[in-house]
């Protein structure tokens, strides 16, 4: 008896779960299959961008050989003299803010001034090749569901759905008591 107790377990709870499922499947809709009588796609215009690359040879003007001297002194004088003449503006904090924007600004005027201080080399013409992206539109008809009409039982129905059906739908069904 002991080597069957297993066995009658598995189907005491199988009979449990089947009872219960059968409980719940009364409580809620049932599902049949419906015969589909017509399936017409639903359409959208939709806009497509279809962009392209155009690309061109341009005539450019480059430096070859030569060298750019590199120092830090002219920065530092430039900050330098920036500081000395933002501070002859502006007073207590204002004195400050100042000196300060001076000080940036010198700075920025001789870096600037050094990336221009090329020597030697030679001008040198070339073709370079540009490139640019341009989106072009246009318009397409997507489908985007079907209208759907049905007979269950010699009644039609409608709907719509995101696939076509095909031959038969799945419709749910609900029995209701009425109290005469």
């Amino acid at each position: 008896m002991k080597r069957f107790a297993p066995v009658l377990s598995f189907v005491a709870l199988s009979a449990i779960a089947f009872s219960a499922q059968a409980q719940y499947r009364s409580a809620s809709n049932n599902y049949d299959v419906a015969r589909v009588v017509e399936s017409r796609p639903i359409y959208e215009t939709i806009e497509v961008e279809n962009g392209r690359e155009v690309c061109r040879d341009e005539r450019v003007t480059y430096r070859e050989g030569g060298y750019r001297e590199r120092s830090d002194t002219g920065r530092v004088v430039g900050a330098i003299l920036g500081g000395v003449i933002g501070s002859q503006f502006g007073s207590g904090r204002g004195r400050t803010a100042s000196t300060v924007a001076g000080v940036a600004l010198g700075s920025a005027i001789a870096r600037d001034a050094e990336r221009n201080n090329y020597r030697g080399g030679q001008y040198r013409q070339g073709t370079e090749r540009v490139c640019e992206y341009r989106p072009e539109y246009r318009t397409e008809r997507q489908i985007v569901g079907y209208d759907v009409t049905y007979d269950y039982k010699g009644q039609i129905g409608h709907t719509t759905t995101r696939s076509e059906p095909g031959r038969t739908i799945r419709v749910a069904v609900a029995v209701t008591a009425i109290d005469d």
